[in-house]
């Protein structure tokens, strides 16, 4: 699984470092259930004007195009949204399943 969570984690770091306002991000690893889970806050809040926070969420999207593929590639999924700790902000995660990221590293075993 290492070729798909090192791509993911870097991909949600910059993405995370590029948005931010303050010098800190959260990561969090985790394996469970046959599958690794990505999850990275950053400070940035949401915009209280729909306009500014549709055109903020576009943004972010773009700088996720990579990790978008990534994730597809190994038959994941992904997402950002508001924080839910009372620090608010942005919550970005991916969900990349063993098999699939086994997959994207060119191995042919699901064993």
């Amino acid at each position: 699984m290492t070729d798909a969570a090192v791509q993911t984690v870097s991909e949600l770091a910059a993405c995370a470092c590029r948005f931010t306002p303050t010098a800190e991000v959260y990561v969090s690893l985790r394996y469970r259930d046959g599958a690794l889970r990505v999850i990275l806050y950053d400070a940035h809040p949401r915009h209280t004007s729909p306009r500014l926070a549709a055109a903020c969420d576009s943004r972010r999207r773009a700088t996720l195009r990579v990790l978008s593929c990534v994730v597809r590639a190994c038959a994941g999924d992904w997402g950002f949204g508001e924080a839910r700790e009372p620090g608010g902000g942005t919550r970005m995660w991916a969900v990349l399943p063993r098999a699939g990221a086994r997959v994207y590293a060119g191995e042919r075993r699901t064993d």
